[in-house]
């Protein structure tokens, strides 16, 4: 133990008194033997107690060994109290007993490390400061796969991330769009070689929140070595001068701009010294004079060619102007070498010395020319315009945007018997009749606040105090921005036309009660149509019966009594009397049908066909007949009406059947879209629900299909096939009471196929 390298020392009994210590344990604690063998530990060592004394107990009463790491005491040594550390085990001794008898102490001092660690962690957290604390924008990147361990907010702010977003993550991972630009290279490039790279005005995409954004940086890649030499991360500063590189490259623009505009417009530029007179000036202001761009010409010679007319009233007038104002401003005619006329145009602006005296003008020159021929153009249009005005029988007048007449022509003068200064601004309100003026008013000013057309008819005074009916337009008139520059509007007289227009609606007035009354009568005799069928349908019938009754007793009783021809005239009346009352049965349907009230119900289909295959039992029975049909469906119908819409569509499958066959009979339901429908009445927008009869009986000819729905129409004998041929217009009139349509396909020997289709619901 005395000749270990780490300071040991063995304590004994509760008082812990010191049997043993080393050299290595006596300099640490800087105390001889005698000051501290054969003692309590404490008597040599009191500054101590409160930091082990605690610990040493718990060691001794448990027999639990205690590791220190890093501990911290305060330790009088050297002549003054330090701050120590120490890695140490308290190991409790034990001899001829279970219960430990001392403690072995084993300790190294760790204070240099520590303090080393502490000042690391210092100048780490101050690096750490300084980066994030700098104006700049600064971030590093460990390892070779670049690890953002620091970003400061400036960087922060150009990357658009928070720094939880970005902080332990791969540079690449959070910006992928940097591996399609350089700058992932120049990185790897740096890490290799651990030479710093610099670049001013680098052009770089960063993707954020908001979509992709351009930035001009100065940046810096600056390598960060470990003790080795190796370099371990890189340390990127960043200066963002993308405000001043758009900002130069928009003078760049503005300049650009600028000369195209004075190139586009033909403008000149010139700067005269106004102590020397000497003048500096464009190409452009040399063609304007008559010379060619690369002429060299004195201030003098250019004022020369100023029309001698304008040079002193208007030229040098604004010159002198122009050094008291600051302003320079002129239109003047100029005179070329060939003695043609131009107009010019200059705006200038003075600049003054320190001491306030002007010392230069600068300023622009174009030719106006043009623009002075067509306004001198514009000034004779007008003239012609307001002749011709003055020759119209019609008012014609302008407004300004508040309403305020600017210009009438001649017959609003002449019409109103006012002179023009009493129709000016708004006395021509006075004109107007007093029980049009608030329309007119109000019309007037709508249109002006939302710039649509003026139209209104209204009375006007004539001055013979009579009122005539005018119709007022006035159309807006915009300038080049779309602002309604003033209004253009004529009045023309309308009396004449409207006496006839209210004439004639006297007599559309007069018409429509001849209709009412006429419309009147025909609900009168549909009442008394109405009557006619229910005396068809009873008294008419009742005498049919009565011969059929009688004719059938004297066939019963007085057959012997009659010849062959008496009894052949007696059936042949009676199937006469039996097809009459079918007859007056199918015309008294087929009108109930066309006059029936819509009231509609929901039905099953399905229900109301078999009611009807019910019915028609014994037919279907005795022809063997095989009805088959898919699931009809469920909607708001007339039903008796549907019911006898199946009813007449199946018998008739029944009645036409081929003589070598078994009546088949199929009913099909689908959708279908109205475009389809091979009908000219069909809705293309609409979808319908078909519903088709299909049978294998005798057919028809195509071009009959039509045919076949109309009253009375057959195709066939009486003879060969019973019917009065209604039944199918029935069909007709009902599909049509329900907003629907029916179609036929037949083909001769092989059958018929009906199809209904009803608008979806």
């Amino acid at each position: 133990m005395r000749q270990a390298p780490v300071a040991m020392a063995i304590l004994r009994g509760e008082d812990f008194v010191v049997e043993m210590a080393n050299d290595s344990y006596l300099n640490v604690v800087d105390r001889t033997e005698e000051e501290l063998v054969g003692k309590p530990l404490f008597v040599g060592l009191p500054e101590v107690r409160e930091y082990v004394e605690p610990i040493l107990i718990n060691v001794l009463k448990t027999g639990i060994a205690y590791h220190g790491y890093e501990f911290e005491v305060m330790l009088r040594r050297f002549g003054q109290l330090q701050q120590c550390y120490f890695n140490f085990v308290y190991q409790p001794l034990f001899e001829d007993s279970d219960e430990a008898s001392g403690i072995i102490v084993v300790a190294t001092e760790v204070t240099q490390q520590v303090l080393s660690k502490e000042g690391l962690q210092r100048s780490e957290s101050q690096f750490r400061n300084l980066v994030t604390q700098s104006q700049f924008a600064k971030a590093i990147f460990k390892g070779p796969e670049f690890v953002i361990s620091i970003a400061n907010e400036s960087m922060l702010t150009i990357w658009r991330r928070k720094l939880d977003d970005v902080i332990g993550r791969k540079l690449l991972d959070v910006f992928p769009e940097l591996n399609d630009q350089k700058f992932t290279g120049i990185l790897r490039e740096v890490y290799q070689n651990g030479k710093l790279y610099r670049e001013n005005e680098a052009l770089v995409y960063f993707d954020g929140p908001d979509g992709i954004r351009e930035h001009y940086l100065d940046y810096q890649y600056a390598p960060m070595f470990e003790l080795d030499g190796s370099v371990s991360a890189i340390m990127a500063s960043i200066n963002d001068v993308t405000d001043k590189v758009k900002l130069r490259q928009q003078f760049s623009e503005t300049a650009d701009r600028l000369s195209l505009a004075t190139d586009g417009t033909k403008l000149a530029t010139w700067d005269l010294n106004l102590l020397t007179r000497e003048i500096i000036y464009s190409g452009r202001l040399a063609t304007i004079f008559g010379y060619n761009e690369t002429d060299i010409l004195t201030h003098e010679e250019l004022r020369a060619h100023v029309h001698p007319d304008d040079r002193y009233a208007i030229v040098e007038k604004a010159f002198e102007q122009a050094l008291v104002s600051g302003n320079y401003y002129y239109e003047a005619r100029i005179i070329h070498s060939d003695q043609s006329i131009h107009w010019i145009r200059t705006q200038g602006r003075v600049f003054y010395g320190d001491d306030g005296v002007p010392n230069r003008m600068l300023g622009t020159m174009m030719d106006v020319t043009d623009q002075k021929e067509s306004e001198l153009a514009l000034t004779a249009s007008e003239s012609k315009f307001r002749a011709l005005a003055d020759s119209m029988p019609q008012f014609v007048w302008t407004s300004n945007t508040q309403g305020r007449l600017s210009y009438f022509n001649r017959s609003m003068v002449d019409y109103s018997g006012m002179v023009p200064e009493q129709i000016d601004g708004e006395g021509w309100l006075q004109m107007v009749h007093p029980d049009d003026r608030g329309g007119y008013l109000g019309i007037w000013a709508a249109a002006r606040r939302e710039g649509t057309d003026f139209v209104f008819e209204h009375r006007l005074r004539r001055f013979d105090g009579e009122y005539r009916w005018h119709q007022s337009r006035a159309i807006a008139q915009y300038d080049v921005n779309g602002n309604i520059q003033m209004w253009v509007g004529t009045s023309s007289d309308i009396h004449d036309s409207k006496m006839f227009i209210d004439q004639l609606e006297s007599k559309v007035q007069q018409r429509t009660r001849e209709l009412t009354i006429v419309n009147n009568e025909l609900v009168r005799t549909n009442m008394e149509l109405a009557q006619f069928a229910y005396v068809a349908s009873h008294d008419l019938q009742e005498p049919l019966r009565k011969i059929q009754t009688f004719a059938t007793r004297i066939l019963e009783t007085e057959s012997q009594n009659l010849s062959e021809r008496g009894r052949d005239y007696f059936k042949r009346m009676q199937a006469s009397s039996t097809r009459m009352q079918q007859l007056i049965v199918d015309l008294l349907a087929f009108s109930r049908a066309n006059v029936a009230e819509k009231l509609l119900e929901r039905a099953d289909l399905n229900v109301v066909l078999q009611h009807v295959k019910d019915q028609l039992g014994d037919v279907i029975l005795s022809k063997n007949a095989v009805v088959v049909s898919d699931v009809l469906p469920v909607r708001a119908v007339i039903v008796y009406q549907f019911e006898q819409l199946f009813m007449n569509l199946i018998a008739n499958a029944l009645k036409f059947t081929r003589p070598d066959s078994v009546p088949r009979i199929e009913i099909r339901t689908g959708e279908m879209r109205g475009a389809d429908i091979p009908l000219a009445e069909a809705d293309p927008a609409l979808t319908y629900r078909f519903i088709s009869f299909s049978d294998n009986g005798i057919g028809f000819e195509p071009y009959f299909k039509d045919r076949i729905f109309q009253v009375f129409q057959r195709l066939h004998s009486r003879s060969a096939y019973e019917g009065t041929g209604i039944g199918l217009a029935i069909c007709k009139k009902i599909v049509e009471n329900h907003n629907g349509l029916i179609d036929a396909i037949g083909t001769p020997g092989l059958g018929s196929t009906f199809i209904v289709y009803l608008p979806e619901e």
